[in-house]
């Protein structure tokens, strides 16, 4: 056995490891963490910088152009709305009326600080009326203006830089740019009305509300001539990646740029004293770190430090010697404790609840007869020792146990079905019988009802004592059951059968509904009708649900009333669903090509894969009624599409009143309709899938069965009033279509 320093020795040794198992990983994270951050910032400022710059130049361009478009407004309102241009267009010329068109002109100039000059051209007599003077075109400065645009309406509605004067022998009065609009408006070469607008005022503005730490700015007329450039020192010039922006409204070209050195900030920012501190942090984690390692090894100090003394303390008896790794050491006593208790473990293993089920499976099995020997403790337990009286099986199960379990949680589940066994246990008690209960599965549970020492149970007590838990469970926890009770048993070897008939009850809940306790003799009173009398209706309902007729819903209804009204089990209840859903696959393949997708994709797999959840035939019948009346008018809306319906309903009604013509043919329908029996045909095929003659064979075979369920008339009648003039024929016709002959089809319904 090692001492206090051997103990001592191996705390230091496995210390050494933590710390060697933890730092290495902290440093390379956090040197990993801080590579990827400084190249996401430095992409992250790169990115900011490019959104800067573009937001920066689409600002301008949007407060420049806003000015500038409102200056064309306030033309297009002048023009349109003064009635002064309109008269000097009409050459007007009296001094007081030129007076008044300068001063509405001078009015123009006014509106806007950056407005340099407006004036107005009259082709008529070529005189020009500015918000100065009126002079002729001869001595106007701006003549060759006029000229080039007094029927040019091409261009932008802007003009490039030039230089304006008055007089055209003066020096110029400045670069503008200039709108020229016709008066009237869109007329051009009658007159021309100008506003020039200054570029010392646009440069102005842009120098002020330009003015950046990070970006600059280049503006650029339509022909290429800089309107406008912020520069300094600083600027290394417009590269390949800086933003553009062609304006669709004036032409101009506006381009921004970042200045020297500003994406280069951020590995300056990278150095400041924020990484001091980070480093520091660094530093203060290593040492959390060892603080932590030292700490969390505590336990196993104090496990070895009890292994230690337990050594010794029975040092007469075998113990084992510690190696230089502590958790070896523990590893290699914890394994020794549990092979010493690993024979009392066995032992008991199977708890008494554990053995009951066990018990219970074995009595419900059937298989061979129970060891009461071995299950004579809890036989006893449960009150079916020896000399117990009568007994009834029962199961009860959730109703909808898939909304059950998506509505509760997994601690709600269980708190349910713990009060579902309280509630039966208190109910037996009070009524003086006991009961013996166990979940077989997460939905079902079984229960054993077990007359009591003084009184006999009889069934009636049972069945009232499982409604009112029944009851009880509904009014408190809005949790329904539904129940299935087998027939009383005085040996443990009835139990299975029992059981088995409890459960035959139980599967009978689809036709009698849930919410409530089925007997066996409920079952065995059943008389079912006959199934082939209601799955001959199945492909009338199908093929009349193709035609488009109005009665599938009624027919269908029926089938599941039928259905009802035989008190069908579950199993028997799925097979003729199958039967259904297949007739009505099959029929919608008679459906034209472009139809049949509606189908295949969205309800062919609703009828073929039905809920969970639909564990009653109402509920069956109301999906199937409102899934099939979905795809119903989905389908007519399609029909809709093509614009045949008014045709394809005259022919259905026509057909459906004359179908006992022996003369109906498709010429006789498309002289009827007034159309070529050839597109008459084609329209046919497109919307009900198969050819008029196949059609009218189906209709008149529909009918002939109807005669031969319902009336008592002769073959020969029958033929003669579903069309056919040969009875012969008839009966061939009937043969095809139904597989069977008139007269043995009549013979299942009699």
């Amino acid at each position: 056995m090692l001492g206090a320093e051997g103990v001592l020795n191996m705390r230091k040794n496995w210390f050494r490891r933590l710390l060697l198992a933890y730092l290495p990983v902290l440093v390379l994270i956090v040197c990993l963490f801080a590579f990827v951050g400084i190249v996401q910032l430095n992409d992250l400022a790169q990115k900011e910088a490019e959104r800067s710059t573009r937001i920066y130049v689409q600002n301008l361009h949007n407060t420049l152009e806003m000015s500038l478009r409102s200056t064309e407004r306030m033309m297009l309102e002048t023009i349109s709305r003064n009635p002064t241009l309109t008269s000097f267009v009409a050459m007007e010329s009296d001094p007081e009326f030129t007076i008044e068109l300068s001063q509405l002109l001078q009015s123009m100039v006014n509106t806007h600080s950056w407005i340099h000059s407006a004036y107005i051209y009259r082709a008529g007599d070529d005189v020009i009326v500015s918000n100065l003077t009126k002079l002729p075109l001869a001595s106007f400065g701006d003549r060759e203006f006029i000229q080039s645009h007094l029927s040019d309406t091409g261009r932008h509605p802007w003009s490039t830089t030039r230089a304006y004067r008055t007089l055209s022998h003066t020096e110029s009065e400045g670069a503008v740019i200039s709108m020229t609009k016709g008066v009237p408006i869109n007329i051009y070469g009658r007159a021309l009305l100008v506003v020039n607008v200054s570029l010392s005022e646009l440069q102005n503005f842009l120098r002020q509300y330009g003015k950046s730490d990070m970006n600059f700015l280049r503006v650029s007329d339509s022909g290429g001539k800089t309107l406008y450039e912020g520069n300094d020192a600083s600027f290394g010039g417009f590269g390949e990646q800086d933003f553009r922006l062609l304006s669709e409204y004036t032409g101009w070209t506006y381009q921004g740029g970042l200045k020297t050195g500003r994406t280069g900030m951020l590995l300056t920012y990278l150095a400041s004293p924020y990484f001091i501190l980070g480093f520091l942090a660094l530093a203060a984690a290593i040492a959390w770190v060892v603080y932590i390692t030292r700490r969390n090894y505590k336990p196993i100090e104090t496990m070895m430090s009890r292994i230690q003394r337990y050594n010794e303390r029975f040092a007469e008896s075998k113990a084992i010697e510690p190696s230089s790794d502590e958790l070896h050491y523990i590893e290699q006593t914890l394994s020794t404790i549990m092979e010493a208790s690993q024979a009392y473990e066995s032992r008991n293993e199977e708890n008494s609840e554990y053995r009951r089920l066990k018990l219970l499976q074995e009595l419900v099995s059937g298989e061979g007869s129970v060891d009461k020997d071995k299950w004579a403790q809890e036989l006893e337990t449960v009150g079916l020792g020896a000399g117990f009286g009568r007994a009834y099986v029962s199961l009860f199960e959730i109703d909808k146990y898939v909304d059950f379990i998506s509505k509760y949680s997994r601690k709600d589940q269980g708190l349910f079905k713990y009060a579902l066994k309280k509630v039966i246990a208190e109910t037996a008690n009070n009524k003086g019988f006991l009961v013996w209960q166990e979940w077989i599965n997460n939905h079902r549970m079984s229960v054993i009802a077990i007359d009591g020492p003084d009184a006999p149970l009889s069934e009636t007590d049972v069945l009232a004592a499982y409604d009112e838990i029944r009851l009880w469970l509904e009014q408190h926890l809005h949790l329904t059951v539904t129940a299935g009770l087998g027939p009383a048993l005085s040996r443990l070897e009835d139990i299975a059968a029992s059981y088995e008939t409890a459960e035959r009850a139980l599967d009978y809940k689809s036709a009698l509904g849930g919410n409530r306790v089925i007997s066996y003799r409920e079952i065995e009173l059943l008389r079912p009708d006959d199934l082939y009398v209601y799955l001959q209706y199945v492909p009338t309902i199908a093929q009349s649900f193709r035609f488009g007729n109005e009665d599938w819903k009624e027919q269908l209804t029926g089938l599941f009333a039928g259905l009802k009204s035989m008190m069908l089990p579950k199993e028997e209840i799925a097979d003729i669903l199958t039967y259904l859903n297949y007739y009505f696959h099959s029929e919608m393949k008679e459906l034209p090509s472009d139809y049949q997708p509606i189908w295949n994709d969205e309800f062919r797999s609703l009828l073929s894969e039905q809920d969970d959840t639909l564990e009653t035939l109402d509920e069956l019948a109301s999906f199937y009624i409102r899934t099939l009346s979905d795809f119903a008018e989905r389908l007519q809306e399609r029909k809709q599409q093509k614009g045949n319906q008014g045709v394809v309903h005259r022919m259905r009604s026509y057909i459906e009143q004359n179908f006992n013509n022996p003369d109906l043919s498709l010429q006789l329908l498309s002289d009827m309709l007034d159309m070529n029996p050839s597109t008459l045909s084609t329209i046919f095929k497109d919307e009900f899938g198969e050819k008029f003659v196949v059609y009218v064979s189906k209709v008149r075979m529909e009918h002939a069965k109807e005669l031969l369920r319902t009336t008592a008339l002769p073959i020969q009648d029958i033929s003669e009033q579903t069309g056919y003039q040969h009875q012969m024929s008839f009966i061939r016709a009937f043969k095809k279509n139904v597989g069977t002959t008139p007269g043995e089809y009549r013979k299942t319904y009699i």
